[in-house]
């Protein structure tokens, strides 16, 4: 076993450490035994290692104080990689009280590597309650993303989908909503696919400086309008959204066979009938039509 070294560490990425042979018995032998520490073999040559590093980060920042996480360059480090018998990358290992207790190889999905922590890994706060709704009140994030993990229903990665929309994250958000089974005559799955959908179209679109700018040199520059209203939506900025997409309506009906009217439904969807603005532009939307 290596001897404890005394050094201190300073890690470029806050939610990990660089490890090798001087801090390795401190970082992950010692810490074991109080957290489980999880240990990721890289090598700055390997593909899928650039697309899961990045992933175990996150997770490692939602589990916070409950889970250390930890990188090892299996090129600069070969003495450890051959200690635990490391034959490709990317390999990760969950170690506790010095031992591995389990991992796996390759790549895997962000949904994936939660359900493969949240068998091992329990974040402990004694004041904070076990419901969703409250962990959620209290900014629990990480222990209620923990628990509806492990529930894996419809309502459960509908609600994911949901908290990693908040968190700007449609990647994650898209995978969770993949998984809802019954879709159909849903409002709340409509609601969250139509967040996630103006999310990413928000994502894809130019500043918006030069969706204003190509507006006010075309009025009916109908894709800028539907870029821009896809933005604001994604900020809260309801009103305005609503009212670009209901000006390509009344405009443009041919517009892409209609994606004017389609796009506000959607987003009348989203906002719900407790919105204050859907009834009335339903209104409006209805006269258009008539």
């Amino acid at each position: 076993m290596f001897e404890l070294q005394d050094n201190e560490f300073s890690a470029k990425n806050p939610n990990s450490v660089d490890v090798d042979i001087d801090n390795f018995s401190f970082e992950v032998v010692e810490k074991s035994g109080s957290v489980p520490v999880l240990v990721d073999f890289w090598a700055p040559w390997c593909g899928p290692c650039k697309t899961l590093t990045p992933i175990l980060e996150e997770v490692a920042a939602e589990f916070g104080d409950a889970l250390h996480f930890v990188k090892i360059n299996i090129d600069e480090n070969q003495p450890l990689a051959g200690q635990f018998g490391i034959r490709s990358v990317p390999t990760v290992y969950l170690v506790k009280d010095g031992n591995v207790i389990d991992g796996f190889m390759g790549a895997m999905p962000k949904d994936e590597i939660e359900k493969f922590l949240s068998k091992h890994v329990k974040i402990e706060n004694a004041d904070a309650p076990d419901h969703v709704d409250e962990l959620l009140d209290h900014g629990d994030i990480a222990q209620a993303i923990n628990l509806l993990v492990a529930e894996d229903s419809d309502e459960s990665n509908l609600r994911l989908a949901d908290i990693y929309l908040g968190q700007n994250n449609t990647q994650s958000a898209r995978t969770h909503l993949t998984k809802v089974r019954d879709k159909h005559g849903q409002p709340e799955y409509r609601r969250v696919s139509a967040k996630l959908n103006f999310a990413e179209m928000a994502d894809a679109a130019p500043a918006e400086d030069k969706l204003q700018d190509r507006i006010s040199q075309n009025p009916e520059d109908w894709d800028a309008r539907l870029s821009l209203a896809a933005i604001n939506l994604s900020r809260g900025h309801h009103e305005s959204a609503l009212e670009l997409l209901l000006e390509i309506v009344k405009q443009d009906r041919s517009f892409r066979e209609d994606e004017g009217r389609k796009t506000l439904i959607k987003a009348f969807d989203m906002l719900g009938p407790e919105s204050e603005f859907v009834p009335r532009y339903r209104s409006l939307l209805a006269r258009i039509l008539n």
